[in-house]
């Protein structure tokens, strides 16, 4: 049986099992009043998580980036650097810490992300990540492609993680209609 989810338009299995994808959390609309988002307890059954955005917005434009990080860690030498290529009217290739996704758009853009967060269960490996993203910004069609790797020096499985704004102030701050919901992937192994 498949359902679709009115707000995103994703197909998931209603079981997660070997391939099928089942909704876990959706945090949202978002309501003006703050900048990052956390899915706490996760549950482990899993073998890998997709978060996806849809319809970000938020209060002004600016060039302000969107991160997750994982278990509260914001160390950003556990990141292990990320790789991102993203194309606004030139095409630029990124390599650096902490995984920051573009800019989210003021709101009269909208924008769309999907973060694939592999073995996320497994506590004796480090976890990779791979996102893509598209936004009007500024009406130039920015989009773009990244990775990167979490590999604390004391491994865990992660059983939360924050999404959140590299600016605070109010002006920064998650509007309506932006909606962040977290899926599981397969069986864990």
């Amino acid at each position: 049986m498949a359902i679709r989810p009115a707000d995103h338009g994703i197909i998931a299995s209603a079981s997660g099992g070997a391939e099928g994808m089942e909704f876990i959390q959706k945090i949202g609309p978002m309501d003006g009043t703050t900048t990052a988002v956390s899915f706490t307890s996760i549950p482990q059954k899993y073998r890998h998580l997709r978060i996806v955005m849809a319809n970000g917005r938020r209060d002004s434009s600016g060039n302000a980036g969107i991160y997750l990080a994982f278990n509260t860690n914001t160390t950003i030498g556990d990141y292990g650097g990320w790789l991102q290529m993203h194309a606004g009217p030139s095409i630029t290739l990124a390599d650096h810490y902490w995984p920051p996704l573009g800019d989210i758009p003021s709101t009269t853009n909208s924008s769309a992300a999907v973060w694939d967060i592999a073995d996320y269960a497994n506590a004796s490996v480090g976890h990779s990540v791979q996102w893509q993203y598209a936004a009007d910004q500024f009406n130039s069609g920015y989009r773009g492609i990244g990775t990167t790797n979490w590999h604390p020096s004391s491994l865990a499985a992660i059983t939360q993680i924050d999404v959140t704004s590299s600016y605070t102030s109010s002006g920064y701050y998650l509007e309506a209609p932006t909606t962040f919901t977290l899926f599981g992937i397969g069986t864990a192994a």
